[in-house]
C-alpha cells in the first residue's frame, strides 16, 4: 500500500518547520541587536520626546523609561526565541523520522509513524500550520490499514 498522503503531509509539515525556524531565528538575531545599539535607543527616546510634545495622551509616559522597557523586552525575547527554535528543530527531526517510518511501513501498520507525527505536532505548537499538517498525517497513519488477504481453508 502506498503511503503517499502521509509522506506529502509530513513533508509539508517539515517545510513549514524550516520556515518557522528561519523566521524565529531571524527575529532573535534582529531583536538581540537592538539591546546593544545605542543609536537605536537614542533615536527611540528622541522620537518619543517629539510625540510627547504633540500628543497630550502621552503626558504620563517618560521617554527614557519607555526606551528601557523596549530594550528589556528585546533582551527577554532572546531566550524564548531560542526555546522556540529548539522546539521547532526537535519537531523537524521527529517529522523526518516519522516520514521515514511511514515509508518503511508500506505493507503494514504505520502506528509508530502516527505517534511520531503527533509528538512532532506538539513540539511545533498545538495550533499552527505545521502541527495541522502533522496531525493530518498522523490521522491518515492511524486510519489507513493495510489490505488483508482472505485466507480461508478450502476443504
Amino acid at each position: 500500500m502506498k503511503r503517499t498522503g502521509e509522506l506529502v503531509f509530513g513533508i509539508i509539515g517539515s517545510l513549514f518547520n524550516l520556515i518557522a525556524i528561519s523566521f524565529v531565528g531571524l527575529l532573535v538575531v534582529s531583536m538581540s541587536s537592538v539591546s546593544v545599539n545605542e543609536q537605536f535607543q537614542n533615536e527611540l527616546v528622541t522620537e518619543m520626546e517629539k510625540n510627547y510634545a504633540n500628543n497630550p495622551n502621552l503626558q504620563d509616559i517618560d521617554p527614557q523609561s519607555f526606551a528601557d522597557t523596549v530594550v528589556a523586552f528585546t533582551d527577554g525575547f532572546g531566550p524564548f526565541g531560542w526555546f522556540f527554535i529548539i522546539c521547532f528543530v526537535i519537531s523537524l527531526v521527529l517529522g523526518i523520522v516519522a516520514c521515514i517510518q511511514a515509508y518503511k511501513a508500506r505493507n503494514k501498520k504505520a502506528n509508530m509513524a502516527g505517534w511520531l507525527f503527533i509528538v512532532a505536532a506538539i513540539f511545533a505548537g498545538i495550533i499552527s500550520f505545521t502541527s495541522f499538517a502533522y496531525y493530518i498525517a498522523a490521522i491518515i497513519c492511524f486510519v489507513r490499514k493495510p489490505k488483508t488477504e482472505d485466507q480461508t481453508l478450502v476443504n
